[in-house]
């Protein structure tokens, strides 16, 4: 694939994100703040899997499980410390995060501490390298040449994966969640989790590989976080589709989007995150268990979310508007 090719696909995506952040993102009256909560805790879980990979976490699938808390508190800190607007959406998901999930031990506060300390001299190194004046402006060449900057070595005792285990990947990714201006990704506060990959990290790669890696990667990037900005209303709709006659003072809406921005919730941590009684919180995912939008648990097992939301975006770059969104509304209970 040639570098207009290239530079054209990625422009066309960033136009459908700007699209989006401008009209539909940016109206309190079709993304209230509710939605606007849902969609931060949805980038949150997806930038906790991209962190987990990155630094070969294996445990604490939930971003508000009990498992790996140490390192789950030392990513939630790190996160936090980029972000340049404390009461930004994402700042406010982090709180939530705190509040819902269990609180450390003492111990795993320690080892919380350790990871912290260690991890920003890491992120400051990176933000020298991606906030230099001298990088070129295309969003692919910027990208490629911030991590041919940050490469350590060409390999590690003769082996080169291994300086991919040791590579400031997760800290790049990291960046591309709390400031993506710093890639030229958008000039929306708007986060891109999974912009980068450990094995571009390994100096022993063809160059024509790298560019096409990061292209790839890049409109993943941007179309993942495109869906998810779609996907929100589409799921608020279908409950009040579904759910029309409840009172005012319902808190089962509130549920349905906690449930849909973490992907599973046990009733304690539901209770947490409202909140109510554990038993008013059992209730409540019953309830929407009932009308097929949470999976029933077998024992000791969360309710998980039982619907999906089926995004399609346009990846026509000949449409005139430059900007082009099918929405398609899949409402499928998961088995």
């Amino acid at each position: 694939m040639t570098l207009p090719v290239h530079s054209a696909a990625i422009a066309f995506r960033q136009g459908q994100v700007d699209a989006l952040a401008r009209t539909l993102f940016a109206s309190p009256a079709l993304y209230p703040p509710e939605m606007r909560e849902s969609f931060a805790l949805r980038a949150l879980q997806r930038a906790w899997d991209q962190y987990r990979e990155d630094r070969a976490i294996l445990t604490g699938t939930s971003v508000i499980g009990a498992e790996c808390a140490a390192e789950r508190d030392a990513f939630l800190g790190l996160l936090a410390s980029l972000l340049p607007d404390p009461g930004a959406d994402l700042a406010r998901a982090i709180q939530r995060v705190r509040h819902t999930a269990i609180r450390p031990l003492a111990a795993e506060a320690a080892a919380t501490a350790v990871i912290v300390d260690a991890g920003l001299e890491e992120l400051e190194a990176v933000r020298l390298v991606a906030a230099s004046p001298n990088l070129p402006a295309d969003p692919a060449a910027r990208l490629l040449t911030i991590v041919r900057s940050l490469r350590r070595s060409a390999d590690v005792d003769g082996d080169p994966l291994s300086a991919t285990a040791s590579s400031p990947c997760w800290a790049v990714n990291l960046f591309a969640v709390a400031e993506p201006a710093l890639f030229g990704l958008s000039a929306h506060p708007l986060p891109f989790p999974g912009l980068v990959r450990r094995r571009l990290f390994r100096a022993d790669r063809e160059p024509d590989l790298d560019r096409d890696d990061v292209v790839e990667f890049i409109l993943e990037a941007l179309y993942e976080t495109l869906s998810d900005i779609a996907r929100v209303p589409r799921a608020a709709a279908a409950f009040a589709e579904t759910l029309s006659g409840l009172r005012g003072n319902s808190r089962l809406f509130d549920a349905w989007m906690l449930l849909f921005a973490f992907r599973s919730l046990t009733p304690a941590q539901l209770a947490r995150a409202l909140p109510c009684t554990k038993a008013g919180a059992g209730k409540l995912l019953r309830q929407l268990a009932v009308r097929q939008f949470a999976n029933t648990p077998h024992t000791f097992e969360p309710y998980t979310c039982g619907l999906g939301i089926t995004v399609h975006l346009s990846r026509d770059l000949s449409t005139s508007a430059g900007f082009c969104l099918e929405l398609h509304q899949g409402l499928d209970a998961r088995p």
